[in-house]
């Protein structure tokens, strides 16, 4: 294997042990969201709990992931337009997982996650923490 492949390889393990770490972080703080709120503001309880694990999201991404010198403001912009986008994702999908399929909430959650990692990892990879200049 080229030391290229290699180095995405591991970019790539990287990405995914913090994504699960803060994929549990925010399945955990939704799951509370909803045990306090109701499962009828499920939308409610998705914003809380992407808005809190979106800064340790971000310090994990950019010191053990991506591992930029670069300015963290504006990075932090970049990952919030990223997750912005993510988020718009879980939304509408989530919802359409919900009333259309007629899935369990937390159920559809799980597999909305699935479709915004994917989306967020493009977003953070080649915008928010695009090291090629």
């Amino acid at each position: 294997m080229s030391k290229s492949l290699i180095n995405r390889c591991r970019l790539l393990m990287k990405f995914v042990f913090v994504g699960i770490c803060n994929t549990l972080i925010s399945f955990l703080l939704f799951t509370l969201f909803i045990k306090v709120s109701g499962e009828e503001n499920y939308q409610a309880s998705l914003f809380a709990s992407w808005f809190f694990s979106s800064f340790i999201s971000f310090v994990l991404q950019k010191t053990i992931v991506f591992q930029t010198k670069g300015n963290w403001l504006k990075e932090y912009v970049k990952c919030m337009i990223s997750w912005s986008v993510g988020y718009g994702i879980n939304a509408l999908s989530l919802e359409l997982i919900v009333q259309y399929f007629a899935f369990p909430v937390l159920i559809g959650q799980l597999i909305a996650i699935v479709l915004t990692t994917l989306c967020t990892f493009v977003l953070f990879k080649y915008f928010a923490f695009n090291r090629s200049k």
